[in-house]
This record gives structure tokens, sequence and C-alpha cells, in this order.
């Protein structure tokens, strides 16, 4: 299979390229100024999908993170701050060495409304220090319907509740060619409510990108085939988990799926090979025309509502599931009045249990205020797989007392419509009274005679008839030495303060050593590291994929590719991006032929690309 959000990798170009669109020229040429670039990804732009921005600023100082803002009033502009790099330019000024700070502020911009908008102006705020940097304006142009593309959001009927997980299914359908293809997915419902998404378990599957104010969002996807009106469909599905937060009516404009296709042509270039043996013509794939299509789904309406107050249990939380349950152990169950005991409370349950909190441990019936001393305020959790626990100190302040008794925990049933409550198993408790003290058990601090010797039976067994021992410091000789050859020395003079001051120092050059190995080691740049790893890994990949039947083999050898794009988006992209639809042409070719094994020559331009992806990484 394959993943949708590499396809749409040649959209997210790399830094350099970037500034190659809209470049603003640097405002100040002294060293101390703020100088700024400002470009954008190649164009076209089209009605909802994100164009990415660079911001690009050098002269800053180093004492911290500069902020910036984006100062647009346009209720057709929607943008997120993708990512804040930065990196130090050092330079040579009449022999002296300078360094300065540069920050690369990656944004993007979604248009819900076609036309040309502007887009900022960016406010670069660095310590005391402000920088503007004047808007640029973007024709952003409408995207054509087709019917080769449906997108559907499907919710189950409402009403539903504060904190709720309500299960939201995204399902694509698209019956064209999916290579050079770029996939933008958004809806209003997205930035209305909280989502929580499953993280991608799979990246060789396919993955679905979904577009939200706060970025894009890649979803684990199913992909099946679906044959409609004599076309073949892919249907994409995925899934995501909504979470409401506020009550009232909510009108959901319609969820819409944009894409956007590269028409690629083939020109024939000279190409000097460089050892003077003339020229030979090369054929070279260019970008012949962008094309954009969408699709649109269905408005609707979400309706909220709030937790019922008739019969609400004083035990309830704000818990909202079903099949909650609740356990509670102790530390101990022999205790003295006034005696910490320490309780741990168990919550279990489908449902909310991230949110979870624990209600009063009096609630309903649970723990007697005026017997027991009880925690006050809110108390955090720990969340496990699937459980929360609680860990309170309770006080027994009631000699009667004879045990914990059962805690109530109660949660809203969403199925039912209804209140439920779950409690606890009592737990036995043995309660002592409290010890008292006397002045006969206070040791008095001063010296002074001996006194009678206490009872036989109050004596440890270890010193039996032997008088209690006790401390003075009457006599003792407090002076600080200060004389170097008496501290060093020792009682038996056996080791002369030579050779404990030698291998002292010894000792500390060693350490000293053995920091700086590890240091350099450290030094080395995770980032560096990381590529690394993701290159020799995908090259083993690519290996492993040879001799394999050729549909198998193709699959891996294109999920190895987008991999190595997905973790180096600097490089250039058009060889490794062309292998890889040939390689989706193999493995969507009829199943007839898909039993032969991979060509040996797609192994071998796979591997030099890896090899060249290895080399870039350094």
């Amino acid at each position: 299979m394959f993943a949708l959000q590499n396809n749409i990798c040649w959209s997210r170009v790399g830094p350099l390229a970037l500034l190659a669109s809209l470049l603003l020229p640097a405002i100040g040429a002294g060293q101390d100024e703020i100088q700024t670039q400002l470009g954008a990804e190649p164009g076209p732009y089209f009605v909802g999908l994100p164009v990415t921005i660079q911001l690009t600023a050098t002269g800053l100082s180093d004492r911290g993170t500069p902020e910036v803002e984006v100062e647009s009033d346009s209720d057709a502009l929607r943008w997120t701050l993708v990512a804040t790099n930065p990196t130090s330019i050092r330079f040579n000024n009449n022999g002296r060495i300078s360094s300065q700070s540069k920050y690369d502020f990656i944004f993007r911009f979604t248009a819900s409304k076609a036309g040309q908008w502007e887009i900022g102006p960016f406010v670069i705020t660095d310590g005391s220090i402000e920088k503007r940097v004047d808007a640029v304006k973007v024709t952003f142009e409408e995207v054509p319907t087709t019917d080769n593309m449906q997108i559907h959001l499907r919710v189950p009927e409402g009403p539903f509740f504060p904190e709720q997980r309500v299960p939201v299914e995204i399902e694509w359908w698209y019956a064209g060619d999916l290579a050079n293809t770029g996939v933008s997915i958004s809806s209003p419902l997205f930035d209305t409510f909280k989502f929580e998404d499953e993280k991608p378990t799979n990246v060789r599957e396919a993955l679905l990108p979904i577009d939200t104010a706060e970025g894009s969002v890649d979803l684990q996807a199913t992909v099946r085939e679906e044959l409609v009106d004599g076309k073949r469909f892919r249907v994409f599905r995925a899934k995501r988990t909504m979470i409401p937060d506020r009550i009232g009516t909510f009108a959901i404009d319609p969820i819409q799926v944009t894409i956007r296709h590269r028409v690629l042509g083939r020109r024939q270039r000279r190409d000097d090979t460089g050892f003077g043996f003339g020229f030979f013509d090369r054929v070279e794939e260019y970008v012949k025309s962008v094309e954009a299509f969408r699709a649109v789904g269905e408005p609707m309406t979400i309706v909220i509502g709030g937790f019922p107050k008739a019969d609400q249990p004083e035990s309830f939380a704000g818990a909202v599931g079903k099949g909650f349950s609740i356990a509670v152990t102790a530390d101990r169950t022999v205790v003295r009045v006034g005696d910490p005991i320490r309780l741990n409370v168990t919550l279990r349950g489908s449902g909310n249990l991230k949110g979870a909190s624990l209600p009063p441990l009096s609630a309903d019936g649970g723990m007697d205020p005026e017997r027991f001393r009880l925690p006050s305020g809110d108390i955090p959790g720990k969340l496990g797989k699937d459980e929360k626990t609680f860990s309170v100190s309770v006080r027994v302040e009631d000699e009667s007392v004879s045990e914990i008794p059962s805690i109530a925990y109660s949660w809203f049933d969403t199925d039912a419509k209804q209140y439920r409550t779950a409690r606890s198993a009592p737990i036995a408790l043995r309660v002592m009274p409290a010890d008292m003290i006397s002045a006969d058990d206070v040791v008095s601090a001063g010296p002074g005679p001996s006194s009678d010797p206490p009872p036989a039976g109050d004596e440890p067994s270890s010193a039996a008839g032997q008088p209690r021992k006790r401390f003075s410091l009457s006599g003792a000789d407090l002076a600080i030495e200060s004389n170097p050859a008496a501290m060093l020395s020792t009682s038996s003079r056996s080791v002369s303060p030579v050779v404990v001051q030698t291998t002292a120092y010894l000792a500390g050059i060693a350490i000293v050593m053995l920091a700086l190995v590890d240091r350099r080691r450290s030094q080395a740049d995770p980032a560096v590291v990381a590529r690394r790893k993701v290159a020799v890994e995908q090259a083993a990949a690519i290996a492993a994929a040879a001799g394999k039947p050729q549909r198998q083999g193709a699959n891996e050898v294109a999920a190895a590719l987008r991999s190595l794009l997905a973790s180096q988006p600097g490089v250039e992209r058009s060889s490794t991006e062309a292998l890889i639809g040939e390689c989706e042409a193999l493995v969507y070719q009829p199943s007839s032929a898909g039993d032969e094994p991979l060509s040996r020559e797609i192994i071998e331009r796979a591997q030099q690309l890896a090899i060249r992806f290895r080399k870039e990484a350094q």
C-alpha cells in the first residue's frame, strides 16, 4: 500500500526552494539589524489547499526564541505556524569571527474564497526589538468539482454530551490517478470541538491527511475498491474521536476534499559528460501543468446537551461513557487514631478516563467527614492503559471506626441517557487509641548525673542488664586543624601523603579525559543521526525487496522511498518521485502480472537513490 501524506510532499518543499517564488529583499544592511526574506512555494494556489510560506530572519539575538505574529483581519484566510527552525551563521568581520542567529518560520495559509488576498504583515518580536515585514498579495483560484471524487463525514445520531467520546468516520472516494497528487481534507467540525487520534501504527499503509487549524494530522486509513457506474473508486476510510467540550446547537458546513495533480511532461536535454567525448541526449521530466479538483460533502447539525440536573448523584464528577467500576485498596488496616492511611483508588471503564476526576470521598454515603479526616481540592490521577489511579491520604479520627466504607463513583450512560453508580468494596479496619507521650518519655539534652536504671522489662534484649550508653562532648577538642601535613596523614602512618595526593590528581585527570570523550560523542547532531538511521534502514528494506514478487516488491520499494523523502524534505525529489510512480503502477496493474519477480533495474535505481540520501544526511 502507499502513504498519501508522502504523495503530497512535493508541495512541502524545502527552505531553499521556498525562497524562489516570492522574495522580499533584506531591509537594513547593518549587521546589528534584523534582516528578513519572505518566500512561498511555487504556484498556482487554490482555494482549500494550504500554501507554505517561509519567513527567514537573521541578525537576531541569542537571548531566547523570538516571537512572530501575522496581522491579518481577513475572514477568508486561516494560518498556522508549523515550525520554528533556529540556526547559527558564522562570518568573518575583518579577521574577527562572529556569529548571528537565524530563524526560519514556516507557515501554512489556506483560503476559503477565491480572489487576491494579502498575507501578512508579519511582526517579529525579539526582546525589546520589533521588526515588521510587509504583506504580500497571493491570488487563490477557484477549484472545480469532479465526478471522480466523493467525500463523506459520518457522525452517529445525537444528541451528545460534554466529554463524551463520539466516533467520527471520514471516507474519501477517488477514481483518478494517485501518482503526483496532493490531497487536502478539511471540515469546520475539526476546529469546533476537541479530537483525539490514534497514532499510526504502520506508516507503510495508507495515511489520510486532515487539515485543521492546529496543523495537518495524518490518520491511519483502510483502503478498498468500489465499482460505481462503471468507475472503479478507491475508498479510503479513517476514524477520529470527537470530544465535545461545550453545550449548544452547532451548524457545521460541509466537509471538503481538494486535490492538486501535477501533469508531467518529458523533454530531451543535451548533457555534457565532462570527459571530452561530446554530448548525449537525456530525457528529463518537468511539471507541465497543475490541475486542482474538489468534492463537497453534506452539511450537518451537531447538538450537545447538558447533563440532567434531576437525580444527579453527588458522586458524579463528569464521567461519561459506560461500564465504569471503582476499586479501593489501603496500605494498612491496623492503625491508631490520627495515623495516615494511603488509599489507592482505581477507575476503569469505557469513556473519558483521561479527563475523569475523583468525586469527594464522602459523596453518596461514603466516608463520614466527622469520623475521617479527608483530603480537599482536586486530586491528580495517573492515567494507565485502561485505567486511572488516584492516591489519597486519609486519617481515622474516631476509635469506633471499624471499616473504610464503600466509595461511590457515578457516571452518565450515553446509551441509556441516565446516571449510573458503582461502589467499591468496604475495607475492614482495626483502630487503636492514639499514643500519649508523657514527660518521662522526653530525653533531656543536657548532661547530668546518671539516673536510676529503667525497669528490666523496658531494656532492649541485646543490652539486658547493661546501663544505657550516654554520649557527651565534655572534654572534646573541637579546635580546627590547619596543618596540611596533619590533615593528609593517617593514624597508622601506613600511607604517604604524597601518594594520596598523586592518586587524587591522577584520578581527576582520568575523569576529565572521560568527560571530554563523552562530550565529543554527545555533540553529534541528533537530527543528523536520525536521518542516517532512516537512510540505512530504508536501504536495507530496498535490498530485501529484491527477488520478491513484482507487486509485493514494488510496494516495499515505494514505501522505503517515501520514508527517505519524508526524512529529508530538502533533497531533490523529482527522480525519487518518478520511481515511486513506476512502483505504484506495478502495484495496481492487473493481478496476472503481479507474480513476476521485481525488475533488478528498479532495485538498482532505488539503491542508488538510497546511497544519495545517505550522503545527504551527513
